[in-house]
């Protein structure tokens, strides 16, 4: 792989942690801000609250590694281990918070949070797909 891929790889998964991870601490924020409180509530808190410390965890490491790279101006192979953790981690952060669009919907009432925990499994599963379909392309 050559360094320009690597660093626009990294990029781009710090972009995307880091985007995720604001919308994550956002929801947060508007949950803690309510004055319900109840245990859907604190359930979708810490939810979203796991999946912003993921998000957070994964945009360390691509960030750092974006940093590495281009100061050696080369691939650091070292780093891999960390790299594979970082985007495992980023993947799971993915799923936790659609946990937490899931659960949100149950906030407001049956009929919301039916939908919402639909509409999370269904992006699940073709979340999931995804992932399956392009990893399977690498040897």
């Amino acid at each position: 792989m050559s360094v320009d891929n690597y660093l626009q790889e990294a990029g781009a998964l710090a972009t995307l942690a880091g985007i995720l991870a604001g919308f994550g601490i956002s929801a947060v924020i508007q949950l803690l801000a309510t004055d319900r409180r109840d245990r859907v509530i604190t359930a979708t808190i810490v939810i979203f609250a796991a999946s912003t410390v993921m998000f957070l965890y994964a945009l360390i490491v691509s960030v750092l590694s974006f940093a590495a790279a281009a100061e050696l101006n080369n691939v650091p192979s070292g780093l891999d281990g960390i790299n594979i953790s970082g985007l495992l981690v980023l993947f799971g952060a993915v799923y936790v918070f659609l946990a937490g669009i899931g659960t949100s919907g149950w906030i407001r009432s049956k009929i919301a949070g039916v939908f919402t925990t639909v509409f999370a499994l269904i992006s699940a599963c073709l979340i999931g797909y995804v992932i399956v379909s392009v990893i399977s392309v690498f040897p």
